[in-house]
């Protein structure tokens, strides 16, 4: 769960287009709302030529992906005489389409995005970063409703924990035991919680994270 810093991704794309490179942004996490815009190129101001996409097209109800073509791409498929023969055995699945068209209605008109855009989101980085405080947070970083907790037992120099996931996995399990539901990757804990979170929610996500930080030092 890295972030990248203020203006990465724009490099990136045009180092691409100066080298007609296609620029392909896997947005399976990170699209549908979860950085508070609709696709994650959207909050770093990219336009991709593919964008793939999975669970978060039926927020997770039924297995569906999709792989989305822009303009540029698209034009050269679409103009080319003759059919092209596409496709995979569960291609179009009726009840899979049916259930990704009704969550993106609903996501539109609850205005779920742009909850967690202006709302949820801040909050919730905001509510982690109070951590800071803690002896075993070294590093908070993350970005609409996804976030990542780096835990380290030496706060001033940051040294590498050794064995990798000695903290991170007992923390969690830690968590799991008390109703929190997060995922130890190396040294950080990962959080994306549903994007109807609530602040009160958030609230008691990040204190029950703190109280078990304690219990494991305690």
């Amino acid at each position: 769960m890295l972030t990248p810093p203020p203006g990465y991704w724009r490099g990136v794309q045009e180092i691409c287009r100066k080298y007609d490179i296609l620029l392909i942004c896997d947005e399976v996490v990170c699209g549908f709302g979860r950085t508070g815009h609709w696709f994650g190129s959207q909050t770093y101001a990219i336009e991709p030529d593919i964008i793939t996409t999975a669970k978060g097209l039926s927020s997770g109800y039924l297995p569906i992906a999709a792989s989305v073509f822009g303009d540029r791409l698209a034009s050269v498929l679409m103009d080319r005489p003759g059919p092209m023969n596409h496709g995979f055995t569960y291609s179009g699945h009726p009840v899979a389409a049916a259930v990704a068209l009704e969550n993106i209605r609903i996501l539109k008109r609850e205005r779920i995005v742009e909850r967690v855009g202006e709302e949820t989101g801040p909050y919730f980085q905001a509510k982690l970063r109070e951590l800071l405080d803690h002896p075993l947070v070294g590093e908070v970083r993350g970005v609409g409703l996804m976030a990542a907790v780096e835990l380290t037992r030496d706060k001033e120099g940051r040294t590498p924990i050794e064995p990798v996931s000695s903290l991170a996995t007992p923390v969690r399990d830690l968590c799991f035991k008390t109703g929190l539901i997060t995922r130890g990757v190396r040294d950080s804990l990962i959080f994306s919680p549903p994007l109807v979170i609530s602040k009160d929610e958030i609230d008691w996500l990040v204190k029950r994270l703190r109280d078990n930080l304690d219990q494991f030092i305690g």
